[in-house]
C-alpha cells in the first residue's frame, strides 16, 4: 500500500511557500488597476493580447489559470476579476486557493490526527481568512450572506470528517486529507464566481472539478503519475454542462479531481492547478491556455538568481518539456502533455506585468491559426436554461459516500 506523499514534496505547498517569500516584493499596484478601470470594454476587445488573435478566438473558449501568487490577499481577487472581464469571448478560469490556505489545511489534517484541531491556531486562521475575504470582496450583499452561510456549512462538514482522523487507518487518513485540502480551491473559486456576478454582471458558474474530472494513478514509481480518464470525464462534463450552457465564464477548481478506483477525491500533486488548466483546455477544445504566474515567462536560467538570464519568447512543446526535465520550475512536463497532444498553445504570462506578452509554448503560429472551427464540447449540449445565475450552481457536493461508508 502506498503512503501519502510527504507534505514537503507536495508541489502546491512548495508553491505557496515560495510565493509567501516573494509576496512583499511583488505588489499589485494601483497603477495597474487604474489602467484597467480607464479602459472601456470596447477598447479591451480591440487591444486584446496576441494569444487571443488566433482564428476563431471570439467563438471558442480560452482557458486561464491563476495560481497562489495571484491570490496573496483578498484584494487580489478584485484585480483578477477585472482582468478576467477584459478577456474576449468565453473563458474557463482555473484557480488555486488563497495563498497559504493549502498549507493551513494540511497542518489542520496533521493536528486532527493527534488532537483537538478546532482549538489550533491554524483552524482559527482558516476561519478568519476566508470569512474576512468574503466580507472584503462581497460587502454586505445578500450573496455575501449566502456565501458566509456556505462557508459555515463547510466548516461543519470539515469538523465532522476531520473528527474521524484519530481512529482512521493510514489509507483512510490519506483519503480524508485529499478531501479536506481541496476546500482551499473551492473557497477561492466560489468567491471569484460571486465577484464576477456582482461586480461585472457576468453569467458565471462555479465548477467543483471533482464532479467532472476523473483520474487514476499510474503506479510506476514512489510518486505515481496521474492519468486522466478522458472518456469518463468527457461524459461527466457533458452531463454537468447541460444546465450551464449559456454561461460565458466558468470558474473551476484546480488541483483536485476524483479517483477512478474508489470514487474519492484526490489531488493532482505537484503543479496540480497547471495540470488542471491544460486538461480543461483539451476538454473545452480551447483555442489557448494561459498560465498566469509571477514571472514574465521562460528564461534560459532563473532570472531571480542569474541577472544574465535571457527571456525566451517562444518554445516548442518538446523544448518546454525538455526544459522541465532539466529542472525548470515554471511548467512541468506532465502539465504540457495534454496541450501538446491537442496542439493547444500555452502562454506563460505575468499577472503583475501585463505589458509583457509572455512566452508562447506550442506549434508554429500559422498552425494554431489554421485549427478547425469545430464547436467546443460545451456547445454540443442541446438543452439548457436561458441564464446560468441559479444560486444552486454554487453548491458543492461533499463526499457523502466516504462519510457513510466509515
Amino acid at each position: 500500500m502506498n503512503t501519502t506523499t510527504p507534505l514537503s514534496n507536495n508541489y502546491e505547498t512548495q508553491l505557496y511557500e515560495c510565493c509567501d517569500n516573494t509576496a512583499a516584493e511583488v505588489q499589485i499596484g494601483t497603477s495597474v488597476l487604474n489602467l484597467l478601470k480607464r479602459t472601456t470594454s470596447k477598447d479591451r476587445l480591440l487591444k486584446r493580447n496576441q494569444y487571443d488573435r488566433v482564428k476563431g478566438a471570439r467563438s471558442g473558449w480560452s482557458v486561464h489559470k491563476f495560481g497562489g501568487s495571484s491570490f496573496t490577499d483578498p484584494s487580489c481577487y478584485a484585480f483578477v476579476a477585472q482582468l478576467i472581464d477584459s478577456f474576449p469571448g468565453k473563458n474557463l478560469i482555473v484557480v488555486s486557493a488563497l495563498s497559504g490556505v493549502t498549507n493551513l489545511l494540511y497542518t489542520i489534517c496533521e493536528k486532527a490526527a493527534v488532537g483537538n484541531f478546532t482549538e489550533s491556531v491554524e483552524w482559527a486562521t482558516l476561519k478568519s481568512r476566508i470569512s474576512e475575504s468574503i466580507i472584503a470582496r462581497l460587502g454586505e450583499s445578500l450573496l455575501a450572506s449566502k456565501e458566509l452561510q456556505r462557508f459555515h456549512q463547510d466548516l461543519v462538514y470539515l469538523t465532522n470528517i476531520l473528527s474521524l482522523m484519530p481512529s482512521a487507518s493510514l489509507r483512510d487518513r490519506q483519503s480524508i486529507t485529499s478531501v479536506v485540502v481541496g476546500f482551499g480551491e473551492i473557497f477561492s473559486a466560489r468567491l471569484l464566481t460571486q465577484i464576477m456576478r456582482i461586480d461585472y454582471r457576468r453569467r458565471a458558474a462555479f465548477m467543483d472539478a471533482r464532479d467532472v474530472l476523473v483520474v487514476r494513478p499510474v503506479e510506476e514509481s514512489d510518486d505515481p503519475a496521474i492519468e486522466v480518464c478522458w472518456d469518463i470525464t468527457r461524459s461527466k462534463l457533458k452531463n454537468w454542462w447541460v444546465n450551464r450552457k449559456n454561461c460565458d465564464v466558468l470558474i473551476v477548481t484546480g488541483f483536485i479531481a476524483r479517483n477512478l478506483a474508489d470514487d474519492l477525491p484526490v489531488t493532482l500533486k505537484r503543479n496540480g492547478s497547471d495540470f488542471s488548466a491544460t486538461i480543461f483546455s483539451v476538454l473545452s477544445k480551447a483555442r489557448s491556455v494561459t498560465v498566469w504566474k509571477d514571472v514574465d515567462g521562460m528564461y534560459t536560467a532563473d532570472p531571480k538568481k542569474n541577472p544574465d538570464a535571457t527571456f525566451i519568447p517562444y518554445q516548442t512543446f518538446e523544448e518546454a518539456e525538455e526544459a522541465s526535465l532539466r529542472g525548470a520550475f515554471v511548467l512541468q512536463k506532465d502539465c504540457i502533455e495534454p496541450a501538446r497532444l491537442s496542439n493547444i498553445p500555452i502562454f506563460l504570462r505575468n499577472c503583475f506585468n501585463l505589458s509583457c506578452p509572455g512566452t508562447r509554448i506550442g506549434p508554429p503560429v500559422d498552425l494554431s491559426a489554421s485549427l478547425s472551427d469545430d464547436n467546443s464540447m460545451f456547445d454540443d449540449c442541446s438543452v439548457g436554461p436561458e441564464a446560468c445565475d441559479c444560486d444552486d450552481f454554487l453548491d458543492i457536493s461533499p463526499t457523502q459516500q466516504f462519510l457513510s461508508g466509515k
